[in-house]
């Protein structure tokens, strides 16, 4: 009898461990309370914060409605003395820090591709994690809001008193094409955001965690809701938002591929508490049956 207790007392021992693997909220300050006044918000989005080392730190928090908790949905940490979120600017300086390099405007392409000068050399430049209607397809009729993007862009740029390329830390710093990939700054405004939010950009080619993908979501999303550009019914019938537009660069070299789509993990480590409830299960009604 002592011996089944044992393994008992094991089994209950490793359920709690695994459970506390999968859904921890990463230690964050007020995790299991919604309404917590240890998570703060800044420009749409949550922050929680833990301390390591008597020094406090922010990650990028959602609540997750199905297990009660606030999720770590960002893994880049954010750190700020006074215990405050201020503004993009400020967090994006306190991330790990990323290659920026001032350019001059050279020439419009499309809606998410330009050329810049860069340091005497001409250079075309793919933006990171939008993509925006073709307007310049060889073979194609321009797409719904083609035109209002690539407009949009040229105008933007044209305008910009400076120019930043940021070169994110998860990206090649070019494509297949040779073509540059990049975060664009415009006078201190993120050019893809501003496309996003204008309804005028899709969130797409997301290969890798970029930083500042929850932020291009989460433009997308108000955007979605109020139906702006492409995203108003007359045109989002036109394509689906599931598939992306088709790249002119793409076209020209004769290589569409379809894109490699972002892996959820979540379910793998919910399917690996399953089993190992099931396993469990098993083990305790193999001892009821040999007692």
């Amino acid at each position: 009898m002592k011996k089944i207790n044992r393994i008992i007392t094991i089994l209950v021992i490793i359920l709690s461990i695994t459970t506390f693997t999968f859904a921890h909220g990463g230690n964050i300050s007020g995790w299991k309370d919604k309404d917590s006044n240890k998570i703060v918000s800044h420009d749409g989005k949550y922050y929680g914060y833990h301390n390591k080392d008597g020094v406090r730190h922010y990650h990028e928090v959602k609540w997750n409605d199905k297990n009660n908790r606030w999720d770590i949905v960002d893994s880049n940490i954010y750190y700020d003395k006074d215990s405050n979120i201020t503004t993009l600017e400020e967090l994006s300086k306190n991330d790990k820090e990323t290659e920026k390099v001032i350019v001059k405007f050279s020439e419009g392409v499309d809606g998410d591709t330009a050329k810049f000068d860069m340091n005497g050399e001409i250079i075309k430049v793919r933006f990171l994690a939008v993509d925006t209607p073709e307007s310049v397809h060889p073979t194609k009729e321009v797409q719904a809001y083609g035109v209002e993007a690539s407009d949009f862009t040229k105008e933007k740029l044209k305008n910009a008193k400076t120019i930043e390329l940021e070169f994110d830390n998860n990206s090649d710093k070019t494509d297949k094409y040779g073509r540059y990939l990049a975060w664009i700054w415009v006078d201190g405004e993120l050019l893809q955001d501003l496309l996003v939010k204008e309804g005028l950009a899709k969130v797409a080619y997301l290969y890798a965690d970029y930083k500042y993908t929850s932020l291009l979501q989460e433009s997308e999303k108000v955007a979605k809701e109020a139906k702006i550009g492409i995203w108003k019914d007359e045109a989002s019938n036109e394509y689906s938002e599931k598939e992306d537009f088709v790249d002119i660069e793409e076209v020209e070299n004769n290589s569409i591929q379809p894109n490699e789509k972002p892996k959820d993990t979540n379910y793998i480590k919910e399917i690996s508490l399953t089993l190992v409830l099931i396993v469990i299960a098993v083990i305790v009604k193999f001892i009821k049956r040999k007692q």
